[in-house]
């Protein structure tokens, strides 16, 4: 249901045996043709990093749970992420989000120690804390002047003699950097086969490569999907399907409109000599990150194209993002080029994720729009919607704001 990546942002030329296990696992719970009409009380539509997640929290709750996915886990917009855990450093649309980033990251961790006792499988958690360089005092200040003072509590200033001393592969001509200890990242792809697996374990099922998904709705009430291979029915439907969730909505006259917007990202890798001169730590400036990931290579990234849902890669994104990120960290230029890639991410009109209830429709919610910040926000978005199917409103866990039908009250829908 997500909109498919290019290359292997990961450098993996093919499964391991936990991630061929999933698909195999997979592969042969898929019936080749429903007989009758196949039942779950809960179907999650989308294979991505929030459907995964959702699918997780459901299944370690003892829920029933099925979810489907036209391509294969990860093979979309989440296989093309950065999988950076930003919580203290990316600029947030409304407040909750802002908060919902601090708990899904603490969330995320917990989860990772459940995930690790159930698959074994490594999500490549790195909790060395990110860097936000600058290059003049005027620069601070237009940063400070951006910034939400108390967004900024969990931060340290660090003057250039300080930086040097940290962070020796950073350019030495830094004016300064606030240094952001509880920043994290993953390898998205590994976390979000992981969650699948381990939804699995718990329980779940995961079906990969069904067509041709529709929502099935009757007098108000959804009653479950059809696909190629027959009809599913169920009592909730949580749409979490990326680009692909406004089509199906539409299907049954809700509009919860989203756009694409592209971004290109480079992975390079240094050379054994070189090591001295790759970065330990994640770098965020205002023109570029700088991530190093668990399996070795560096991640740049990344363009923001709106409207733009090609995955092809220019050749000036690739020097733009070369040049800001050695200008950061210069022993960049004598790193080995692995590969380039784009993704296409899902954004709503008002910059804030459609998660809860659909009102128009018992029974169907919607879990996608989240922008850049899919994995940041996956946990705590599986953990709203399991808490939804229990029972509590988007009122009793304070996320009204996050309402699809927020978009009914200012008139977007049709």
């Amino acid at each position: 249901m997500e909109q498919r990546g290019m290359g292997q942002p990961e450098g993996v030329t093919a499964p391991s045996c936990d991630q061929h296990r999933l698909m195999m696992m997979s592969t042969s719970d898929t019936p080749t043709e429903l007989r009758g009409v196949f039942h779950a009380e809960t179907i999650v539509v989308g294979g991505g990093i929030v459907g995964c997640a959702i699918a997780f929290e459901l299944a370690s709750r003892g829920q029933e749970v099925l979810l489907v996915e036209q391509s294969e886990i990860a093979g979309g917009t989440s296989s093309a992420a950065a999988g950076m855990l930003a919580a203290d450093s990316e600029d947030f649309a409304h407040p909750i989000l802002a908060q919902a980033a601090y708990d899904s990251r603490e969330l995320l961790h917990k989860q990772k120690d459940q995930i690790s006792a159930l698959t074994d499988m490594d999500v490549g958690l790195r909790r060395s804390g990110f860097i936000t360089p600058f290059r003049s005092y005027s620069d601070l200040s237009q940063y400070k002047d951006k910034r939400n003072a108390s967004s900024d509590s969990g931060q340290h200033w660090w003057d250039r003699s300080k930086v040097q001393r940290e962070v020796a592969w950073l350019n030495r001509e830094t004016y300064g950097a606030y240094y952001k200890p509880l920043e994290s990242e993953v390898l998205p792809v590994s976390l979000t086969r992981a969650y699948a697996r381990s939804a699995q374990m718990m329980g779940a099922r995961i079906w990969e490569g069904v067509q041709d998904v529709r929502l099935l709705v009757n007098n108000d009430r959804v009653r479950g999907i059809t696909t190629a291979k027959g009809e599913i029915t169920c009592k909730h439907v949580i749409v979490a399907a990326g680009l692909q969730g406004d089509l199906l909505m539409h299907q049954v006259g809700v509009t919860l409109p989203s756009s694409p917007v592209k971004g290109e990202m480079i992975a390079i890798r240094f050379p054994a000599e070189q090591t001295a001169y790759r970065p330990d730590r994640t770098v965020y400036a205002e023109d570029v990150y700088i991530v190093p990931k668990a399996n070795g290579e560096v991640w740049i990234g990344a363009t923001s194209l709106p409207g733009r849902k090609d995955h092809s890669v220019s050749a000036n994104c690739v020097q733009r993002l070369l040049g800001a990120a050695s200008y950061w960290v210069p022993g960049i230029k004598e790193a080995d080029f692995l590969r380039a890639w784009a993704g296409v991410r899902p954004s709503t009109p008002d910059g804030i994720p459609y998660i809860g209830r659909c009102g128009q429709i018992t029974g169907l919610y919607a879990a996608y729009g989240h922008f850049r910040n899919g994995i940041l926000l996956s946990a705590i978005t599986g953990r709203w919607i399991a808490d939804m199917l229990e029972g509590k409103s988007a009122e009793e866990i304070g996320i009204e704001a996050l309402s699809p039908d927020r978009m009914n009250r200012r008139g977007v829908m049709l």
